[in-house]
């Protein structure tokens, strides 16, 4: 387990806080977008606080806030979990700590929220795959992966991961793997675990392509960039944001975006869609408290969310450091209605896929 501690600073207040940025920054991201991200901000803001009363006492005094991710360090989740935690310790005025508790395809986070008291001091930070995909596939979870939490926040859910290659491997985009792949009878591939989104991406691609290939579970996204490099792994699914720098330097090759777009940092790599594999299972990460997390105080996390996301430094750290396009704000009931179109989606490629339910 690896906790990081931020000392709070005097406590700032939430009307502030999306001034407090510096000029430089908001330079950075073009006057539309800014625009469109304001106006977004505002309604999600709007509708959130309308709903919200005083009746749940938040944070409480002297008690810090905890934020579980199911991701070791240095993953995406983790980059921007740490990076959220500083504002709200800042803007809250208490202490926030990040806990990373990865494995079992992130069910050990989702059970430690799940068991927590529903007051807003344990939060968990999580991704579809971790939520609805386990919902899925997991026929005896420890806790239930959705049933057992509050959906609070969206974050992303434009984006896909990546497929990377180890630059000896002679191919340059996804039919050229397919192909390779039908040469070789040891080809392999590495995932962060059975059930993640790269694993059911790639699962569902063998079928529909015919590609040989056999999946690796790894432990955690931060131990599969140094077997990529070295040849250990020829091939592997990754977030978007962890191998930007080595795919910069020509140490991987960046096939695909397991998604519709393509990522910001690198306008080379062509996504699914555009090489014939339009999908509809796009990942998120996500915001949740336990089960029972009053609504008034669900809302009120949802709108702090929602305003971190859209301040000038958070949209260019989500291009430039998560490799990723903007968070767009959106409500608590919104969210919600997103988990119940995802379980059908993501069904939908699980079946595909093959992977049944264990």
């Amino acid at each position: 387990m690896t906790s990081t501690r931020i000392k709070p600073s005097s406590a700032a207040r939430t009307q502030r806080a999306a001034t407090n940025t510096s000029a430089e920054t908001a330079k950075s991201i073009s006057p539309s977008r800014r625009a469109l991200l304001q106006a977004a901000s505002a309604a999600a803001l709007g509708a959130a606080t309308g709903s919200v009363s005083a009746q749940t006492v938040w944070p409480q005094p002297g008690k810090p806030i905890r934020i579980v991710i199911p991701s070791g360090a240095g993953g995406g989740a983790d980059i921007f979990t740490r990076q959220c935690a500083e504002w709200l310790t800042k803007e809250l005025g208490t202490q926030v700590i990040v806990d990373n508790k990865p494995g079992a395809t992130g069910m050990l986070a989702t059970q430690e929220v799940a068991r927590a008291v529903p007051d807003g001091h344990t939060l968990l930070v999580s991704f579809t795959a971790a939520t609805v995909a386990n919902k899925l596939i997991m026929l005896k979870p420890p806790v239930d992966p959705l049933d057992s939490l509050t959906p609070i926040a969206r974050v992303g859910g434009r984006g896909g991961n990546l497929l990377i290659v180890n630059p000896q491997v002679p191919v340059k985009n996804l039919k050229e793997l397919v192909e390779y792949s039908k040469t070789r009878k040891d080809l392999s591939y590495a995932s962060w675990g059975v059930g993640s989104g790269g694993h059911l991406v790639m699962e569902w691609l063998k079928t529909v392509t015919g590609m040989q290939i056999v999946h690796v579970p790894y432990k955690t996204v931060a131990q599969i960039p140094p077997d990529v490099i070295s040849g250990v792994m020829p091939v592997a699914t990754i977030d978007k944001a962890t191998p930007v720098t080595h795919i910069k330097s020509g140490r991987v090759r960046g096939l695909s975006t397991l998604g519709n777009e393509r990522a910001p940092q690198l306008p080379d790599v062509p996504s699914l869609a555009e090489q014939g594999y339009k999908i509809d299972a796009i990942p998120w990460y996500g915001f949740f408290g336990p089960k029972g997390l009053p609504r008034d105080l669900t809302e009120r996390i949802n709108a702090l969310i929602n305003r971190w996301m859209v301040t000038p430094e958070v949209v260019a750290f989500f291009e430039q450091k998560q490799n990723d396009h903007p968070p767009i704000p959106i409500s608590v009931a919104d969210f919600e209605k997103v988990i119940q179109a995802d379980l059908v989606s993501w069904k939908k490629l699980i079946d595909a896929a093959g992977v049944k339910p264990e």
